[in-house]
């Protein structure tokens, strides 16, 4: 089934008309199910629909164009090409679908879901990337090529001056004027292409030129010139993939560092400076050559990339349902974010998920890769972690409850039950939930301790012992909730007042994260929908109405830290001992356990009845 893709370009007037052009050929490529939006300005300072459908009336044949949005509209994607937004606008089109944006330049770059880089980023080769600046994807070939080239002209005879759809500096007139003026190209020889959305007077003084009006699909003819003039844009690259030469003469100071990044020889800032101009005329060798290494390398499909993207994992945050966030990692697959209102880190993903990846090999094949020994080979050390974490959760019990033993527990994400086991043999009353059937068969079959299959997010099975419980427990779970928000909720309707919440999740604040954070979020497993940090816990957990009684940094690496790593033999004996040290007493273990006590607050949460577990269970 098609998918519904909404093409929204900048349509202010001074922004030209490379944002435009991509989008309709956008919305060529894309076919049915993809429409463009072009907001009716009331100030004259945008195009309006009517306008460039006058203006581009064969490139908009058959697309729709939209012009009003309503509250409750949904698009599968949202592609934005608006050169520069605010954080608040790319926030307004998160509502209605996944916005990819493309070139962005502005603020909203810190908060698109999705980011494509097409033009090289103005000084990326000289300042320090912050996470911001790196996008999910770049590349020069997503550029709508020529499919016409020409072999390396040996002199600049025939030029073509375009400065685009708009042109608002007037540069192609003022170019072409001193082009013939200095003699630096006979009037036969020079073509002017005026843009659809050119403003102005027919051009004066050009006798003998060629002045063409709109050219359609203008980079098909690019090849039948020697050299071609222009801004920094897509007309520049298409020129170079051809075959042209290519001289820049750049609007603005914002234009000029752009196309000095990219590395095109350019002549200057609003007025061509003419030593300049005539060195290039004179020497085309060097142009040619600096255009060749610009130019990409091969030519790869935009609207085919863009159909494959497809997101998953919330786009709001799934704690607090917020869209002001700031990006903290990006690559082809992800986008890691961090909610400006709590604090949480989440993962929104860009590719077909496995529809359930928590089967049978889950716990052997892809543990054992990890551990070197499977889920059930591990069962001894899995046993002895249980039993330390049952030591504190029946003190915040006997504190919260008045006793440590006969707690009734529900151990969520339980798996092959090692903590079920450990918590029965210490008289608690245990029950396990697990959405793998292998799993809850096993618990059951093997261990005869009551257990079921099933989503924890559905309240129905969320409830399938009925509740509240003394304990709810989870152990490397809570990061794999799609959406922790209702994950909480289910997690406070479960826990009786003075009941204790227990779970262990990786630490977005431990060595891995803090040394090597790119390198972290690169290797955070897929399904690990949020990153939990030990400093914003308390917060996040209050809002549901738990007190953090406790939290423990554990997962320890001291050969993660830099220093071992840079020395050998003894010293790195030494350098392990004092990196261990360092992590436990500044808390900077890879993972961490939370131990929080459900007050009575009151708070309107999801209502499992008042049957007991004992009443659901028949007992």
């Amino acid at each position: 089934m098609k998918r519904r893709i909404l093409l929204v370009p900048s349509v202010f007037k001074g922004n030209g008309s490379g944002h435009l052009v991509r989008c309709f050929s956008l919305a060529r490529e894309l076919g049915s199910g993809t429409s463009i939006f072009i907001a009716e300005g009331k100030n004259g300072s945008t195009w309006t629909a009517a306008e460039l459908s006058l203006a581009y009336s064969r490139e908009l044949a058959g697309t729709p164009l939209i012009t009003e949005l309503t509250a409750d509209q949904r698009w599968d994607l949202v592609v934005l090409d608006r050169r520069a937004m605010s954080a608040e606008e790319v926030a307004f089109w998160e509502r209605l679908g996944p916005a990819i944006a493309i070139d962005e330049g502005g603020p909203a770059r810190l908060a698109a879901s999705y980011l494509i880089d097409v033009l090289p980023r103005a000084n990326q080769q000289r300042i320090q990337r912050g996470p911001g600046e790196i996008p999910n994807r770049a590349s020069l070939g997503f550029l709508n090529l020529p499919k016409n080239r020409r072999t390396a002209p040996q002199s600049f005879k025939k030029v073509l001056v375009s400065f685009g759809g708009e042109d608002p500096a007037g540069l192609s007139l003022l170019v072409s004027r001193i082009l013939i003026s200095e003699k630096l190209v006979k009037p036969a020889d020079l073509t002017l292409v005026s843009g659809a959305l050119r403003r102005g007077a027919p051009p004066i003084g050009l006798d003998g030129a060629t002045v063409l009006g709109p050219v359609q699909d203008l980079k098909e003819h690019l090849a039948l010139y020697d050299l071609v003039i222009t801004e920094f844009g897509l007309t520049a690259y298409e020129a170079a993939w051809a075959g042209c030469g290519v001289i820049l003469l750049n609007p603005s100071l914002y234009h000029q560092s752009l196309a000095r990044t990219a590395g095109f020889p350019e002549a200057g800032v609003g007025r061509p400076e003419l030593g300049t101009l005539k060195k290039f005329f004179f020497n085309p060798a060097s142009v040619l050559e600096r255009c060749e290494a610009i130019a990409p390398r091969e030519q790869e499909s935009l609207s085919g990339f863009i159909q494959s993207i497809s997101p998953s994992g919330p786009r709001a945050c799934p704690r607090c349902g917020s869209l002001s966030r700031r990006v903290l990692f990006r690559n082809e697959q992800k986008s890691y974010f961090r909610c400006r209102s709590c604090g949480l880190i989440y993962l929104e993903r860009f590719f077909s998920e496995r529809s359930n990846p928590y089967k049978k090999a889950y716990f052997f094949d892809e543990y054992k890769k990890q551990y070197g020994k499977s889920y059930l080979d591990d069962w001894s050390n899995l046993s002895s972690y249980a039993n330390s974490r049952l030591d504190i959760i029946e003190a915040a019990a006997e504190k919260g409850l008045g006793r440590r033993r006969g707690l009734s527990m529900l151990d969520v994400g339980c798996a092959y039950g090692p903590f079920l086991a450990a918590a029965r043999d210490r008289g608690q009353e245990v029950y396990g939930l697990d959405i793998s059937e292998d799993a809850a068969a096993y618990v059951r079959q093997k261990l005869g301790i009551a257990a079921a299959a099933g989503d924890f997010l559905k309240l129905s099975t969320a409830s399938s012992f009925g509740g509240p419980f003394d304990v709810l427990s989870m152990w490397y779970v809570i990061e794999h909730f799609i959406d922790l928000d209702q994950a909480l909720r289910n997690a406070a309707a479960l826990v009786r007042p003075g009941g204790v919440l227990a779970f262990s999740t990786p630490s977005g604040e431990g060595v891995s994260a803090r040394y090597n954070r790119q390198g972290f979020f690169e290797h955070s497993p897929e399904d690990h929908f949020t990153i939990w940090e030990p400093s914003t816990a308390r917060g996040i957990l209050k809002a549901y109405g738990f007190r953090v009684e406790r939290i423990r940094i554990t997962g320890h690496h001291p050969e993660r830290f830099p220093l071992p790593q840079k020395v050998g033999g003894k010293l790195r004996k030494a350098a392990l001992g004092l990196c261990g040290a360092y992590s436990r007493i500044f808390g900077l273990g890879d993972t961490f356990e939370v131990y929080a006590v459900r007050e009575n607050t009151g708070a309107s949460l999801p209502n499992f009845g008042r049957n007991t577990r004992r009443e659901r269970v028949g007992r």
